[in-house]
């Protein structure tokens, strides 16, 4: 596993990878946990949002004269499924299935859902990562201007 916590470097904040062994040198195993907690530690993915876009090609698998409406169905049909396993957890709760079985589906769809969208970014030749960046800039200046809340695009 790799953790990641913010560090000053040079007098700049930086985020700085730590190995679970590098981590372990500093604290007992019996502690390592607690350590992780109050020391800011986070568990970091090497998986970028760009490296999962590239990797989706691996498995795709769809006619390329269509990718766009192909995908842009995928997407749609995917977060239906998303929405229907939140219908059905409303309806039967834990009568059908325990929580951590529905959380567990939940992330599968999810995980669709986002196979979708990076597959659809590809084609469009755009960068997920660049997307997020720019969507969480948009929510965080929405934020600031009090308009979070509100409805629209251009808000």
């Amino acid at each position: 596993m790799i953790y990641a916590r913010i560090e000053k470097v040079d007098n700049l904040e930086q985020i700085v990878l730590y190995t679970r062994d590098e981590i372990l040198r500093l604290a007992s195993e019996e502690r390592l946990d607690k350590y992780i907690e109050e020391n800011g530690f986070v568990l970091f993915s090497q998986q970028t949002f760009n490296g999962y876009q590239k990797s989706t090609s691996m498995t795709a698998k769809y006619p390329p004269e269509q990718a766009l409406e192909y995908l842009s169905l995928g997407i749609a049909s995917e977060a239906g499924e998303v929405a229907g396993k939140m219908k059905k957890w409303i309806r039967d709760g834990e009568s059908k299935m325990t929580r951590e079985e529905w959380v567990g589906a939940m992330a599968s769809e999810i995980g669709d859902v986002l196979w979708y969208t990076a597959r659809l970014a590809d084609e469009l030749g755009l960068s997920l990562s660049q997307i997020a960046e720019d969507n969480m800039d948009k929510l965080l200046d929405r934020k600031a201007r009090g308009v979070i809340g509100g409805s629209g695009d251009n808000r």
